[in-house]
């Protein structure tokens, strides 16, 4: 921030006549969305701050690593060097940025309450005690089943198969998530039952056409939607009621099996199985055909036990930074507040009722917080100095949920592969999926656009398959 100049709002169209342009072309391409928004400001330190409005509302996208971790943090304690109450004398109160009112119209009808995801402070703080205890061995006493799905999963791949790897690792995760959250296997009848209704439900929660309509005729999807959010309450309610105390979900009995029930709608959604089939896709093209001679792979399969998980949690680290999942999060102002800004520029007010919206893409690539922000350098995370990670799992008393679980699902499968002596043979010419990994720089926003699906979650546009080749 430069002096003491006055607040401006951001930069970028507001018009209401572009509302409905701009909400479609954010959800056909963010990355294209916000690039063609961002301002064109010259020099080494760019403002990483971008007006729009979507859905009707006034949205101040955010690409910043410092805005959104201290955002984040904003009632922890910590102090926040880029955010401050835009009224004189007065402090950034706690539920300044909330969720509830940024996602409500969007989740409600979907994710209704009991919703961890829709409670702010004050009563977010015990809420989320309640659950990090309840989750707190969970993702140790999940292990063994995880390892096994992984495993058992890799011994189908046979020599010379050809796989469509987002497919593979898409039906990889409704078998880690539906096992380790409801104890269900694809023999189950219930297992189908719940894949099914929790497509149709993502597909009405994200449908272009946001109204209900029902009649003898024809049923729009978000309609349809609803009512398999009703069939899959009843389900999970009765299926989790009937669990004894040995569900790993269910071991520590911090909470009660009503909102237990409520909150695996999302644990066990849809779009929770295509955020970790991306980072799941992502870490696999990176182990075995990232372009290094010899591969990741390979270079892991040959360290010590120590030095291999070393260099393996960096790799996935690495991963997570540069291809998080989900494009980033909402919040809503529930104050004034400004923004720093670059040097030589003003600071940025954003009023309450804005939108803020995190763009954890972006913000994982900053170059102010990386070096070589958007290169996968698989010994970034090895070295002690670099304290700042991405947000593939967000960060602050709102992160992920479940991230210490998805985490060790993660580690497990890659290590399965690792240690089935299989390699895959195949490559990734798309420029925007090159990008995406961090394997090509300068990556344009069209291509981007062109080659990466970002809603719900990120992921190639195209099927990449690759060949299997197993070892002796």
């Amino acid at each position: 921030m430069s002096g003491d100049q006055t607040p401006q709002l951001p930069l970028g169209d507001f018009s209401l006549l572009s509302t409905l342009s701009q909400s479609l072309s954010f959800h056909s391409s963010p990355e294209s969305f916000i690039s063609s928004r961002a301002p064109r400001e010259e020099g080494p330190s760019p403002s990483r701050i971008a007006r729009a409005r979507i859905l009707n509302r006034n949205v101040a996208v955010v690409s910043s690593h410092q805005i959104c971790e201290d955002i984040l943090k904003v009632g922890s304690g910590e102090h926040q060097n880029s955010v401050t109450a835009a009224q004189r004398g007065q402090t950034v109160s706690p539920d300044t940025f909330a969720s509830r009112p940024a996602y409500l119209q969007l989740m409600s009808d979907f994710f209704p309450s009991p919703n961890i995801l829709l409670v702010d402070q004050p009563d977010h703080l015990s809420k989320r005690k309640s659950w990090d205890e309840q989750l707190s061995s969970f993702p140790a006493d999940s292990s063994r089943t995880i390892r096994g799905i992984a495993n058992d999963h890799f011994s189908a791949w046979r020599q010379g198969n050809r796989i469509d790897i987002y497919d593979s690792m898409k039906d990889l995760s409704w078998r880690l998530l539906l096992s380790v959250f409801l104890q269900l296997s694809p023999t189950d009848k219930a297992y189908s039952t719940v894949e099914s209704l929790q497509e149709t439900l993502l597909r009405g929660q994200f449908s272009l056409m946001p109204v209900s309509i029902n009649t003898p005729f024809w049923r729009s999807p978000r309609s349809r939607g609803i009512e398999a959010r009703q069939k899959l309450q009843t389900l999970l309610k009765d299926h989790i009621a009937s669990q004894d105390s040995g569900c790993p979900l269910l071991r520590q009995e911090k909470l009660g099996k009503d909102e237990i029930s409520a909150n695996a709608l999302m644990f066990t959604s849809s779009i929770a199985v295509k955020a970790l089939a991306s980072l799941l896709t992502a870490s696999m093209l990176n182990l075995f055909l990232l372009p290094c001679e010899p591969s990741l792979a390979a270079r892991v399969r040959t360290e010590d036990a120590a030095n291999r998980n070393i260099l393996l949690n960096s790799i996935l680290l690495e991963t997570e930074r540069l291809s998080p999942p989900v494009v980033g999060v909402m919040r809503r102002v529930q104050q004034d507040v400004v923004l720093v800004s670059p040097e030589g520029q003003p600071p940025t007010l954003i009023p309450t009722g804005w939108d803020i919206w995190l763009y954890f893409v972006s913000a994982g690539r900053d170059k102010t917080a990386f070096e070589l922000a958007d290169q996968f350098l698989p010994e970034r995370f090895i070295s002690q100095a670099e304290t700042k990670s991405g947000y593939a799992f967000g960060s602050g008393s709102k992160s992920c949920l479940g991230q210490h679980i998805v985490k060790e699902i993660v580690h497990s499968v890659a290590s399965a592969a690792l240690d089935a002596n299989i390699d895959l043979e195949g490559s990734v010419t798309a420029q925007g999926v090159r990008g995406w990994l961090g394997w090509d720089t300068g990556v344009s926003a069209e291509a981007f656009a062109g080659d990466l699906k970002q809603l719900p979650c990120q992921r190639p546009r195209e099927s990449i398959y690759l060949r299997v080749h197993r070892g002796q």
